[in-house]
């Protein structure tokens, strides 16, 4: 039966869909607020001080504003998106928020 295997197909893709989550699935799962802004650790991060992130926007909190617009490659060092509050009560599922976006 030819409609069988669409069902199957159809169930298996929202399925998947509804429980995978991608980096732009946390853009917008994250608002840019002053109350996440002020549990934001980003100014802390090596990778954010060693590449002077602050200079280029947009400043911190990456999780709901996107990457850097930093126009040179970003050496990535230590980074310290799993252990940031915003990060941990949002569920992310990636780090380096700041250049993997």
């Amino acid at each position: 039966m030819p409609g069988k295997d669409i069902i199957i197909f159809l169930r298996y893709y929202f399925l998947v869909k509804i429980t995978m989550k991608t980096p732009m699935d946390d853009t917008q799962r994250v608002e840019d607020t002053a109350e996440n802004l002020e549990m934001c650790i980003c100014k802390v991060c090596p990778t954010f001080r060693d590449n002077k992130l602050a200079d280029y926007p947009p400043n911190a909190l990456f999780c709901a504003r996107g990457r850097s617009k930093i126009p040179s490659k970003v050496k990535t060092t230590k980074c310290y998106c799993l252990g940031c509050d915003v990060f941990i009560k949002r569920g992310l599922v990636i780090d380096h928020l700041c250049i993997n976006r």
